[in-house]
Order: C-alpha cells, then structure tokens, then sequence
C-alpha cells in the first residue's frame, strides 16, 4: 500500500521528563528522559509508514541538541534541515494522571533555540523540491513572532511548489497566556489544504459563531463555517469521551465540501496518552497519500493509529504500517454501539 512520499514537519522537539510510577511532580526524586514535539511525533511516524520524512527545526549545538537528533535520526527522519544553534532546548515535565487524577504539564520552553530560528539558514529550493506534503501545528504560533515570521515564509514555499499544507490547530492556552491566538491563527489558514480541528477551535481560535440550538447541529455549523471560510478540502478531528485518566473512548470524523463520514469510538486503556493527536494526524496524512479515494478507510486508518499511540510509551508512535492494519483487520479494539 506504501505510496514513498517526501514529507516536511516544522516545529519544536523538546526534551521530556516523566515523573514515574504515576508520581506527581513534586513528589518525583527522578524524571524519565525522552524526546517529543508534535511535529516530530507526526515525522516519527509517517518516517516508521514508509515516508521520507524531513524535520525542519533549531537545536542547541550541545548534548542535549545532539540527543535529540539521535531520537529522530534513530526513528528514520532526516536532521539535514536542522539549524545548529542557541544554548537552550525546549523542556516540559509531564505528571501522568490515574484515575481521577488527570494529566499534568508543565512547560519550561522559553528562550529555547527555536524562538531565534532565521530564514536564512535555510535554503528553501533544497527543502522543498520535490516535497509533497508539509505539516505544522498551532504550538508554533505561540513560540514567538520570529518563529512565525520564519513558518509565513515555509508556507509562501509550499504555495511556489505546489506542496499540500496540513495545520494542527494544537492549541495550548498555557502557552498563550495574555496573547490573542485569534490573529495568528487566521494568518495561516489561508495556506491550509488540510486542518486537524474542533468546534471548540472554530469559536476560540477564529471567532466564528453559530445561531443552532442542538448541540450536534450547533458543532456541524460551526465545522462548516470554518471549512467555507477559509477553503478547506479537509477537515479531520476526533470526539474523546473520557471515563477515567486511563480509561478513554475516542472516534473520528472526517468533512469534506461535498461529504461528511464519522465513524464509532473505540473504548480502550491508556498506557501514555501524550502523542495521540499526533499519531492520528500521521495516520491522516498517510491514508491521504495512499488511499485518497476511500475517505472511511482514511478516517478508520487515522482512527486506529491514535488507539495504538495510547498504547506505547513515549510522545510517538513507533509501530508500522502492517502493525495499524493489524490491528484494523483483527479488529481488537471494542466498538460502541
């Protein structure tokens, strides 16, 4: 099934450390280490599907800007675009929750190398001949104006060379603090062929409003809105029902200008949650890039790919293709009805 496309991701890959045992933060006497980011997780994977997959980035020239390349180069993804430089790499703590008790991140990612990213380190022809895909997320919308300055000029790129755009809408309001997102994201919009995103995106990201009363009608409206504003051929999310920390049920939809498709949760047990939205945008984009056609199989594919990210330990999934068909085929997740 494997269509061998270039892939580009652009983001931050930070440094992650677990407290273990379901140990809260100030409880920890030691953190695990490992690396992630989402646009390096959807690059892990894609790169484990088949795909050549290049990370564009900024890493600190020292140990923990080399362990960091190692994670990647180790997972099939090629650092030829990384800019070597700064003194800081982005950390975040992560307090796994259990039970009741959710999950818990702390960031620590300012002044990381990636806020003094600079085009001209980059050779935009190199990068982008004969790429077919570039994915980026909303994370770096809030790494500073430089980042974005340096993302408007990738995706101008993408526009030259014809690449299709997928955006991960990502939001995370601890980073946006006192910040409006709203204008940075409708910046970006414009060059998005495909968009990972919620209702609740569409009202706090880009302000749009509906005038339905039923919930489900209200959620459709607002999707659509979104999709007509901004000429989306794409719009994928997910619907997460959440019984306990470990305990979760998640389905799928998929809306087109013409169709929409959606398909039923699966019910399963968290092992590490953190990566699953990426994971499922990795499996999006491949099922795009194989299987355009069959918009069901995509969405199930992408649906699957989630299921099993929650399975593994890490930020990315770091199963094959054959695995996620596996999966698919022997039907082991348990579906609501």
């Amino acid at each position: 099934m494997i269509n061998k496309t270039k892939i580009l991701t652009f983001g931050e890959i930070m440094l992650r450390l677990t407290s273990p045992e379901y140990n809260t933060i100030e409880e920890a006497h030691h953190f695990i280490a490992n690396y992630g980011g989402g646009e390096a997780n959807v690059a892990v994977s894609l790169s484990r599907f088949g795909h050549d997959t290049y990370f564009i980035s900024r890493l600190p020239n020292n140990q923990l800007g080399d362990s960091a390349i190692k994670h990647l180069k180790g997972n099939g993804v090629n650092t030829s675009f990384v800019d070597r430089g700064g003194s800081n790499i982005g950390i975040y703590f992560l307090e796994s929750g259990f039970g009741g008790r959710p999950s818990k991140v702390i960031y620590n990612r300012k002044y990381a190398a990636i806020t003094s990213i600079h085009i001209e380190k980059f050779d935009l022809k190199e990068i982008f001949q004969d790429a077919k895909w570039f994915h980026f997320s909303g994370i770096n919308l809030a790494l500073g104006q430089q980042v974005v300055d340096v993302l408007l000029q990738f995706l101008e790129a993408c526009k030259q060379y014809g690449v299709t755009v997928s955006f991960d809408c990502n939001y995370r309001k601890t980073l946006w603090q006192e910040i409006d997102p709203k204008p940075f994201y409708k910046k970006v919009m414009p060059y998005v062929d495909v968009c990972f995103t919620s209702p609740f995106d569409a009202i706090n990201l880009f302000g749009i409003t509906s005038s339905e009363t039923i919930k489900e009608k209200i959620d459709t409206d607002l999707l659509t809105q979104l999709m007509d504003t901004y000429q989306i051929k794409y719009l994928f999310g997910t619907k997460r029902t959440i019984y306990t920390a470990t305990d979760n049920a998640l389905g799928a939809y998929v809306m087109t200008p013409k169709e929409t498709h959606e398909i039923s949760p699966i019910r399963f047990n968290i092992y590490d949650r953190i990566g699953g939205g990426d994971a499922f945008a990795a499996g999006i984009i491949h099922g795009l890039l194989n299987k355009e056609e069959d918009l069901e199989f995509v969405l199930k594919f992408g649906l699957a790919t989630s299921v099993l990210k929650h399975t593994i330990w890490g930020d990315s999934l770091n199963l094959y293709e054959k695995d996620v068909l596996n999966y698919m085929q022997n039907e082991s997740g348990k579906v609501i009805r």
